[in-house]
Formats: structure tokens, C-alpha cells, sequence
């Protein structure tokens, strides 16, 4: 297990870190940057104030302006700056008294161009130098600028010279640690603090997934009746989430409540019938002798049991059909024929004067599921042939409608009203007469209602003006 917070904060955190410090290497090596740039132009342009402080004279020679004590630096003995110079590049002219017995590097440049470059000074320090290479500048009289000798020969031909300026560096160098230091300080402290306002951040950001798990954590099996919450603004990203919870909690509540219902039913319908047979058994101890007598009570005993195999397989038709485990796997079917053969088979040895009137067409073919409309049928002809007096006939009819199919079983009912139509989809609801009846255990529409809901057909129940009561599925489709 581990923390969702300190995860994601310590993510923050380690990313933030590495953009800092990416920041501050750039931020650094563009500074550095930015000062070696001044301080080599500052070099560049103090090389050629000397270069502009040389000049040849026809008659002195080589003149160096900068060896006359204007530019001190270079005899200082504390932060002494350093030069010399070679004519064409090999031949020693001149060095700066800094210097004492020691050169600086020569290195080969073009006339015309310098370049750069690190070294370690004579004193030990660290230190710069510029190298560039020029032609000393030609100092002429004025006659002889106006063209007044004519002797070329006299007048001398510059030779290339290499000059070699060197100073310490270590002063661009600290302010280069200094403001590293400073950068990474400021970037430090600003790490720091968005550290500290990230995890506050993450964990106020974090506050409706710790409300959602308290509350999911407070719901158990005994309260499956509660439902998260929303106060306030609700999260884009949890509302989903919280959704989905809820839906569940709903499927749990509605199946916890389908095995309570399914309990209680199975308890409540078997109850009676097994009150019946203890006592049947205990009446036949009494009169063991009495074959007829026993054999009567072999026939109850029969008769109840088929009653209670009835409601415990009804029972678990409508807990199968509540989870969702039925499935309708459709055929092509002979309505009339079919509706015959179910009256046969269900209703037909207790229907006593009761006749069913079959008025579907001979040649209508329906598709669907053939066992699913076998035990509508045969729960609808036992509601009528129970809810019908005894010379009346059950009417099976239907009606069309753009290729669709809707099966119509109507009876003259005995005493039902029209406020008992709201309940008898309801399980194990019985009028007082029917309940006396044996076998009908009042699931008979419920269980219609919930294999038509799995056909995708849907039912109508009608008590018209003549007192008939018309049971209607629709939905069918015609072959």
C-alpha cells in the first residue's frame, strides 16, 4: 500500500526540482556567458590600445609607447597584468617587466585575427590571454608623406607582430561562484516553498477523496440503504466515481433485498403446507388401520406437495429473473397450436365447465422464446380459469399492428374490482376466494411481468365496463 498523497507530492516536488535545476544551469551558463564575453572584449580592447601605442619610425624603428611607465599594471608586483611580443610570430621584441625571466604562451595566429585562451600566470594565479597578430603602424615625416624623397629604400616595410596580453581571471571567476551561488540559493528557497505549498496544495486538492473514502468506509451490509453525498461543487474527475458507487450500492441493496424477499416468500408460502402435512402424519399415526383413510391423506400429501414444488420453482423463476440470469431464446412458434397444447397441459383437469374460445388465425407464426410463452400462457389461463365463474369461457385473441403481435386473454371475472388491478402484478397477492384455492399461490402475474420484461414484451391488465378482465402482452413479432 501507499500514499496517493505523498506519491503524487513527492512527484511534484522531484519534477519541480529538475525544471529548477535545469533553469538554473541555463540561467548560469548564460551569465557566465555573458561576463567571459565583456571580459574578453575588455581584453580585446586594451590589446589594441597597445597595438595603437606601436608604430614604426624610418629612422627610430620599433616604438612601444606602452613601456614608458604609462600603463603601471605591468611592473606591479600584486595583480600584475602581463604582454610580450614577437616579431613574425618567432623573434622575441619585447615582455612586460611582470614577467621577469618567464614567456607567455605563443600561439599562431593570422595577421589580422586573435583568439583566446586560459592559462596559469606566472605568479599562479589563474588567468586569460589574447593573442593577436598586426602590422605595427607606420610613422612617416611630412616631406616624405608630401613625396618629397624619392628613395624607396629608405622608407621601412612593416613586419608582422605578434602580441600576447595576459591578466588574471580569478576576479571574473568568484563572481561567476558568487552568482551561482546566488542562483541556486534563490532556486533552493523557491524549491522550498512550493514543496511546502505543493503538499498543502495536494492535500486540500485531495480533501473529496478523503470525504468519499469515510463515507464509503461508514457503509456496510446494514446500510446499504446510504448513498454518497455532495456537498458543495461536485468533482469533475469523482462524480463518475461517485456514480458508479451509487449504482452498486443500488444493485447490492436491490439483490440483498431480492434473497430477503425470496426468504421471507419461501418461509411465509411453505409455512401452511408444512403445518398441513406434520399434521396429516400425525392424524395417520392415530388410525393405522384405516387403509382409505391412509390412502386419503397419500393424496393430500400429493396435492401439497405439488402446491409447495409449485411456489419454491415460481420463487425461483423471479430470482433468477431479478438478477438477470433469464435469457429469451426465440423460435418460430404456431400460435394456435401452441395456445391449444398449454391450455392442455395446464388448466385443462381443473377448468371443470370452463371452455377456452381460441380465436387466433390458424397460420400465424410467431418468434420467440417457446418455454418463456409457455409459462405466460399457462399463468394467464390459471389467473382466468380462478378469476372466472364456472360456465365461463376464457377468450385468446389478437391484435396487429405493423408486423407486431399482441396476444389478448380476457375472461368475465367473479368479484374482482377495479382497485385490485393496481395489485395483482404484486407478488403473492390473492383475492379471498382465490387464496382458498388450491395451488394458486398469487405469483402467477408477478412471474408473467417479470418473463415479459425478459421477452421485451410488455403487459396490460384491463378491467372493462362488461366486468371482463383482459390481460394484453404486446410486443410480439411475426414471422
Amino acid at each position: 500500500m501507499y500514499s496517493i498523497r505523498n506519491k503524487l507530492t513527492l512527484s511534484i516536488i522531484v519534477g519541480m526540482v529538475v525544471v529548477l535545476s535545469m533553469t538554473t544551469m541555463l540561467l548560469y551558463y548564460l551569465i557566465a556567458r555573458e561576463a567571459q564575453t565583456v571580459f574578453d572584449t575588455a581584453l580585446l580592447d586594451k590589446a589594441r590600445a597597445m597595438i595603437s601605442l606601436t608604430e614604426l619610425d624610418a629612422e627610430d624603428g620599433l616604438e612601444f609607447d606602452f613601456t614608458e611607465g604609462i600603463m603601471p599594471e605591468f611592473e606591479a608586483e600584486f595583480n600584475a597584468q602581463y604582454y610580450q611580443v614577437w616579431e613574425l610570430g618567432i623573434d622575441p621584441l619585447l615582455k612586460s617587466p611582470s614577467l621577469a625571466g618567464q614567456d607567455l604562451p605563443r600561439l599562431e595566429t593570422k595577421l589580422g585575427e586573435h583568439q583566446f585562451a586560459d592559462l596559469d600566470l606566472a605568479d599562479g594565479r589563474s588567468g586569460r590571454l589574447i593573442a593577436i597578430n598586426f602590422l605595427p603602424r607606420l610613422e612617416l615625416e611630412d616631406d616624405e608623406v608630401a613625396g618629397g624623397s624619392t628613395d624607396q629604400q629608405e622608407i621601412p616595410v612593416p613586419q608582422p607582430l605578434t602580441l600576447v596580453l595576459a591578466r588574471e581571471r580569478e576576479t571574473l571567476d568568484r563572481m561567476l561562484l558568487s552568482i551561482g551561488l546566488l542562483i541556486s540559493t534563490i532556486m533552493l528557497l523557491v524549491a522550498m516553498v512550493c514543496g511546502i505549498m505543493v503538499r498543502r496544495m495536494v492535500g486540500s486538492g485531495l480533501i473529496p477523496l478523503s470525504s468519499l473514502a469515510r463515507q464509503v468506509a461508514n457503509i456496510d451490509e446494514s446500510k446499504l440503504d446510504l448513498r454518497l453525498s455532495r456537498a458543495g461543487v461536485q468533482s469533475i474527475e469523482l462524480a463518475p466515481i461517485e456514480d458508479q458507487i451509487n449504482h452498486l450500492l443500488e444493485r447490492l441493496q436491490a439483490a440483498f433485498e431480492r434473497e430477503r424477499r425470496f426468504s421471507s416468500n419461501v418461509a411465509h408460502e411453505l409455512r401452511t403446507p408444512l403445518a398441513e402435512l406434520r399434521t396429516l402424519s400425525e392424524v395417520g399415526k392415530m388410525v393405522p388401520d384405516d387403509r382409505g383413510q391412509i390412502l386419503d391423506f397419500f393424496n393430500d400429501v400429493a396435492d401439497i406437495s405439488k402446491q409447495m414444488e409449485t411456489v419454491v420453482l415460481t420463487l425461483l423463476e423471479l430470482a433468477r429473473s431479478d438478477a438477470g440470469l433469464l435469457r429469451s431464446d426465440p423460435e418460430d412458434i404456431v400460435l394456435h397450436e401452441y395456445c391449444d397444447l398449454v391450455w392442455q397441459q395446464s388448466v385443462a383437469e381443473m377448468s371443470n365447465a370452463r371452455q377456452m374460445v381460441n380465436r387466433i388465425p390458424g397460420d400465424l407464426v410467431i418468434n420467440t422464446d417457446r418455454e418463456k410463452l409457455g409459462m405466460i400462457l399457462s399463468n394467464l389461463f390459471t389467473n382466468a380459469v380462478s378469476y372466472s365463474p364456472l360456465d365461463a369461457e376464457v377468450r385468446v385473441e389478437i391484435e396487429m399492428q405493423n408486423n407486431r403481435v399482441a396476444i389478448q386473454v380476457s375472461n368475465v371475472t367473479i368479484d374482482l374490482v377495479q382497485e385490485d388491478i393496481i395489485h395483482m402484478k404484486d407478488r403473492f397477492w390473492r383475492k379471498h376466494k382465490a387464496h382458498l384455492a388450491v395451488g394458486h399461490s398469487g405469483l402467477g402475474l408477478a412471474l408473467v411481468e417479470a418473463l415479459a420484461r425478459i421477452m421485451g414484451l410488455k403487459v396490460n391488465l384491463r378491467l372493462d365496463d362488461q366486468r371482463d378482465f383482459l390481460v394484453t402482452i404486446s410486443g410480439l413479432s411475426a414471422a
